[in-house]
């Protein structure tokens, strides 16, 4: 009799045993797929604070009113591009230099050129191409 009260015992361990690495498991999925995210989210954010810093720095550079677009690199890190669309209204893009695959977040600001210096619009900024051709949305490499 006690041998069996003892077999029963080790099954109800292996049983507990079992549920535990089932949970186990299921909570390591859970936590490599928030992982991935928050890597993801950690990627896109670097990437906007580029753009941010792109667009402070393309402020500072010294522009020509052109209709084409101009761009300028800051060494391996950001680049700055300025499209002259009428003859007062210009649109600066900028950009951080992207080492993933996926394509670069890119900022918008709306301003004018005067005396080669940027100035900016007061509430110019935008978070996807402003313009209304497609084409024109595509800067230059």
């Amino acid at each position: 009799m006690q041998r069996e009260q003892g077999s029963s015992s080790l099954a109800f361990v292996l049983l507990i045993f079992s549920l535990g690495m089932l949970m186990l498991s299921g909570l390591q999925q859970q936590l490599d797929r928030q992982r991935f995210a928050v890597a993801r989210e950690i990627g896109f954010l670097k990437e906007y604070t580029a753009a941010v810093s792109a667009l402070a720095w393309g402020s500072k550079q010294h522009w020509q009113k052109a209709n084409q677009w101009q761009c300028k690199r800051e060494a391996a890190q950001w680049r700055a591009c300025v499209l002259m669309t009428t003859k007062d209204k210009v649109v600066m893009a900028a950009q951080g230099v992207s080492q993933q695959k996926s394509a670069p977040v890119t900022l918008w600001r709306w301003g004018k050129v005067a005396n080669t210096q940027w100035i900016s619009s007061s509430h110019g900024w935008a978070d996807f191409c402003p313009l209304t051709e497609a084409s024109q949305c595509q800067l230059p490499e």
